[in-house]
C-alpha cells in the first residue's frame, strides 16, 4: 500500500477515511454534511501534522520527562529529539505504518505489531500487538483498541488519542455557536515543562461550565490543560466523554469513552483556530515517573499473554428536544 492509498468505510450517511501507512489514523469522519474532524486531503498531509487530523494513536500518550523511566526494575530510555522542555511526546505509533487486517463495507481493522525487528524495540523492549477496530453503524463510529502482550515480561501500557474536532463542524455555522461539555474532574497542575507538579486543584468557575448542561465555549480561553475524568449526566445517565453542540444548526456530537481513560488533555490552539483537541488517555502525563500508585496514575500493566481493550464511540445526532 502506498502513502496515497486510503481505506473508506460507510454505513448510511456515515463515512470514514483511514490511511494505514500514515500512523493508522482515521482522519475523516462525516455524517451527511457534518464534518467531525479537521479536513485532511491525503496521507502526506496526515503525516506532516499527525496530531491535527482525526484520531491519531498516542502510545504512550503525552509527555515523559526526558523520555526516561524505570518500570519493574528495568530502565527505559526513549529516543529524544532536541526540544526546549526536554520531553518525549506522543509516543511511537502515530508516525509509523500500520497494516490492514480486515476491510468490509462498514468495518476496518488495523494492526501494529512490535517485535525484536521493530526500530523502537530497544527503547520499548516488548513484543506486543495493537489492534484497532473501527465500525460504522446507525449509532456512529465504534472504536475498539486492543493491546496484547506477547512477550515474557510485564508491559507498561499508556494509550491516548489526539482527537481533533473541527469548529464549526456543521456547515454554514461558526465556532462561536458551539458549546462543549466534557467529563472533567480535577485540574492537574503542570509546571513550565508541562509535567505534573503533584498537585490537584478544583475546577475554576469557567472550567465547571464544561460539566454543566449548557456547556462552555471550547474557545473561551487558551487551553493546553490536563484533568482527571469524572462522569457527567447525558440523557439522564452517567457519561464519560464529551458533547459538542451547535445550537444554531441543531447538531450534536457525542464522544463517549470508557472508564479506562482516566484523564483528559484539552488543547484548543490558543483559542485562535477552529479546532479543539479532546484527548482521552489512560495514564496521567509522565505517569511512570510519578510517585503515586499505578492505579491512580492510570498506568495499566499487562502480564505476559494478557490483553486489554479500550473502547470509544462518536455519534452525530440532532440535539434532543
Amino acid at each position: 500500500m502506498t502513502m496515497e492509498e486510503k481505506l473508506k468505510i460507510q454505513y448510511g450517511d456515515y463515512e470514514a477515511v483511514l490511511y494505514p501507512e500514515a500512523g493508522g489514523a482515521l482522519v475523516t469522519l462525516r455524517k451527511g454534511d457534518v464534518q467531525v474532524f479537521w479536513p485532511c486531503k491525503n496521507a502526506q498531509e496526515a503525516m506532516e501534522a499527525p496530531t491535527r487530523h482525526g484520531l491519531p494513536c498516542l502510545f504512550p500518550p503525552n509527555r515523559i520527562d526526558a523520555g526516561h523511566f524505570v518500570f519493574d526494575g528495568r530502565e527505559y530510555q526513549f529516543p529524544m529529539k532536541p526540544n526546549k522542555a526536554n520531553n518525549f511526546s506522543h509516543g511511537f505509533l502515530h508516525i509509523r505504518p500500520w497494516k490492514t487486517e480486515k476491510l468490509t463495507e462498514n468495518t476496518a481493522v488495523l494492526q501494529y505489531n512490535c517485535d525484536e525487528t521493530t526500530d523502537f524495540y530497544p527503547a520499548y523492549p516488548h513484543r506486543f500487538r495493537m489492534e484497532v477496530r473501527y465500525t460504522l453503524t446507525e449509532a456512529g463510529l465504534q472504536q475498539e483498541a486492543q493491546v496484547t502482550n506477547f512477550g515474557t515480561t510485564a508491559m507498561p501500557v499508556g494509550l491516548g488519542w489526539h482527537t481533533a474536532f473541527l469548529l464549526p463542524f456543521a456547515p454554514d455555522s461558526a465556532a462561536e455557536n458551539v458549546r462543549c461539555r466534557i467529563s472533567l474532574g480535577q485540574r492537574i497542575l503542570l509546571n513550565e515543562r508541562m509535567l505534573p507538579t503533584g498537585e490537584l486543584r478544583a475546577l475554576s468557575e469557567e472550567e465547571k461550565k464544561f460539566r454543566e448542561t449548557e456547556g462552555q465555549s471550547p474557545l473561551y480561553a487558551p487551553m493546553d490543560d490536563h484533568f482527571t475524568a469524572e462522569p457527567i449526566l447525558v440523557d439522564g445517565k452517567p457519561f464519560h466523554g464529551a458533547v459538542l453542540e451547535d445550537c444554531q444548526a441543531g447538531t450534536q456530537i457525542l464522544y463517549e469513552v470508557d472508564s479506562a481513560y482516566k484523564h483528559w488533555m484539552i488543547f484548543n490552539a490558543r483559542a485562535a483556530g477552529n479546532l479543539i483537541c479532546i484527548e482521552p488517555q489512560n495514564w496521567r502525563i509522565n505517569a511512570p515517573n510519578l510517585r503515586i500508585p499505578y492505579e491512580e496514575a492510570g498506568l495499566d500493566v499487562l502480564r505476559p499473554g494478557e490483553s486489554k481493550c479500550y473502547k470509544a464511540r462518536i455519534e452525530v445526532r440532532r440535539i434532543p428536544e
